[in-house]
């Protein structure tokens, strides 16, 4: 079973997606000059443009082709190097002074000004950027002067630092040409794209003079593969079976799969695994708080995280699902209604000819075994549950990216997650779709005032503040996040000299072994 945020390819991009020097070093064994590598990833990660999309798959694919301007040592969760050498920051304001003779691979220098033209194009409205407000302020004043890239806003905004500082940067021709991004790559990371085979694979070839790696990882570092191959392989068994016979050097596999990969070399990285969503469309049940807290109260949550996580994982504490986190909280406690079926039957027996229509992950048994759970305990409580499955696409396509908001209830198998609080928002408060990404309708004063204060906020208060944030929306029962699971990496042939953060693990890192 692999229940992971990223097999859902969605929404969020993690802000601390590049995670981290502080990982594992070389295990002392040998390495293969110019080898292969390949990795899976669970389904397709479709358009691969870094700059319009928010999409976890795409973005794993990205961070082999393009690097960013920080990265997140797990161990002390402080930036660290990578294209910006150095940098200052206030609530106001950052600065990133970027290294010397960085060049793209197709042979061009990527300069602080390049760096800019990656961020206004975010910040331009006409570009329609996913990466607006999650990412990039929308009052931000981008500039650039020598190796200097400074970003300005007129009201504070917490950890912009962190989150500008993991955008994945294009070079000058992508930015001339976003549409060759779509099935390709222009950036300055260690690898770029050959091809692309829709819901089968994608090939990457290393690049010449590339210097700037983690860990003075180069061009010419030993180990560094020549290609990589990134498979999409859905079913977690299948991943299992090519790790075991070396058809797969790395993949993220966790459950009963597990079982038969003892002997290979892992590192794990705990994520949410399970989430209930509810929509808050006027037309649905679920837009009452008291339906919503009801329907959570029918769930024996402790039960659904062991059907979920086959009894490995635990109860998820807050929407700050990666690790390593900028704060952490336990935002839930106290917060969700405690299981009580029949308190819940009381509760929707005024609710009349209520139909809930949960679109679930049915990609694995448990995941459909949990959507099985949840409409018994629903049934139970006297509601008409009808399960609609399908893979992560199909969830996405109807719940998040949905044309008719009304053709689903709830969903289970959409999980949105991040390092920082700060990248919620925009997915959680405002304007609906199509002019927002408020997909679910949620409506929370509460949430949108603390959220504001907390953006005026720094360190443990602005922290403490995203919380209480976080607990508005889980006392008005708007989503549930579930189970945690400690998911893992494993590696046959192949090593990783970073750790890897929701199967996210930069080209860079790669070593093959022989």
């Amino acid at each position: 079973m692999r229940t992971r945020t990223y097999a859902l390819p969605l929404l969020l991009a993690v802000a601390l997606g590049i995670t981290a020097c502080g990982g594992p070093s070389s295990s002392g064994e040998d390495f293969v000059k110019d080898g292969s590598f390949s990795v899976a990833i669970n389904s397709d990660p479709g358009d691969l443009n870094p700059l319009t999309t928010n999409i976890v798959n795409a973005q794993i694919v990205g961070a082999y082709s393009y690097d960013t301007l920080l990265y997140v040592d797990p161990e002390t969760v402080k930036p660290e190097p990578y294209l910006a050498e150095s940098w200052t920051e206030s609530p106001t304001k950052v600065t990133y002074t970027l290294r010397d003779g960085i060049t793209c691979a197709d042979g061009t220098p990527f300069t602080a000004e390049t760096a800019a033209a990656n961020l206004n194009w975010i910040l331009d409205p006409a570009n329609e950027s996913p990466r607006l407000e999650s990412v990039v302020p929308s009052d931000a004043t981008i500039t650039a002067e020598g190796n200097t890239l400074t970003v300005s806003t007129t009201q504070p905004r917490p950890f912009m630092l962190y989150d500008l500082g993991s955008q994945q940067m294009v070079c000058d021709a992508g930015l001339a040409d976003p549409s060759s991004l779509s099935a390709g790559s222009n950036g300055t990371g260690l690898f770029q794209i050959d091809d692309v085979v829709a819901g089968d694979s994608i090939t990457l070839t290393r690049r010449d003079g590339y210097e700037w790696g983690p860990k003075a990882t180069t061009s010419t570092t030993e180990g560094v593969p020549k290609t990589v191959t990134i498979k999409i392989v859905p079913s977690p068994s299948t991943a299992a079976n090519l790790l075991r016979s070396g058809g797969l050097n790395a993949a993220v596999v966790s459950g009963k799969d597990e079982e038969r990969l003892g002997e290979l070399k892992s590192l794990s990285s705990p994520t949410i695994s399970g989430m209930i969503i509810y929509n808050h469309n006027a037309e649905m049940p679920t837009a009452d708080t008291g339906v919503r807290r009801a329907l959570t109260q029918a769930v024996d949550l402790d039960t659904l995280t062991d059907i979920l996580t086959e009894g490995k994982g635990e109860r998820a504490k807050s929407l700050l699902g990666e690790e390593p986190s900028l704060c952490s909280y336990d935002s839930i406690d106290g917060t969700l209604p405690t299981y009580d079926p029949k308190a819940a039957a009381s509760a929707l027996a005024g609710v009349k000819g209520a139909e809930i229509t949960l679109i679930y992950d049915n990609s694995t048994a448990s995941r459909s075994a949990a959507a099985e759970y949840v409409a018994t305990q629903w049934e139970d409580a006297g509601v008409k549950v009808t399960l609609d499955g399908g893979d992560e696409n199909y969830v996405l396509a109807n719940t998040f990216a949905a044309e008719d908001p009304t053709k689903w209830t709830a969903s289970l198998g959409l999980i949105l997650q991040s390092g920082t609080p700060a990248i919620f928002p925009q997915y959680l408060s405002g304007p609906v779709p199509p002019d927002g990404t408020n997909f679910a309708g949620i409506e929370n004063e509460a949430y949108v005032e603390a959220a504001t204060a907390a953006a005026d906020l720094a360190g443990e208060e602005a922290c403490n503040t995203w919380r209480d944030a976080e607990a508005a929306l889980f006392d008005a029962a708007d989503l549930v996040p579930v189970s945690m699971t400690p998911f893992k990496m494993y590696f046959n042939g192949a090593e990783s000299i970073i750790r890897p953060v929701g199967g996210y693990l930069p080209g860079a890192a790669i070593r093959v072994l022989s």
